[in-house]
């Protein structure tokens, strides 16, 4: 095995890890919108915690969405201000978690297409 197929195999992992971790967050994301209408301050601690871990320090769109949900204008505490809202904020986060593992999808096919020509 040379050694571009070493850094493919390993960047092929790195990508595969991601997309399951971007998939565990879209699921949270998804449960998260529904938590906040049924336990405001609820939502408002998951979604704390949420913000926190580095799936989501790593994707800076989704972090940015996902802490305007947190706190929005005037500074004022979405998830238990306005339940509704926050839900859709939540909605908007999970299409832009979507997006970021179409673009991992991507990278990996890319990567699996040039470990191809060159076997």
């Amino acid at each position: 095995m040379n050694w571009f197929e070493k850094y493919a195999r390993s960047d092929m992992e790195r990508i595969k890890s991601n997309v399951l971790r971007l998939e565990s967050l879209k699921s949270r994301v998804h449960d998260l919108g529904y938590f906040a209408i049924a336990s405001n301050s609820g939502g408002f601690q998951a979604l704390g915690s949420l913000v926190e871990e580095q799936v989501v320090r790593g994707r800076p769109k989704v972090l940015a969405k996902l802490e305007e949900a947190l706190v929005g204008e005037n500074n004022q505490k979405v998830a238990l201000d306005a339940p509704v809202r926050f839900q859709r904020f939540m909605n908007e986060a999970e299409v832009l978690v979507q997006a970021e593992i179409g673009k991992e999808r991507r990278e990996l096919r890319e990567l699996e297409t040039e470990l191809e020509k060159n076997e």
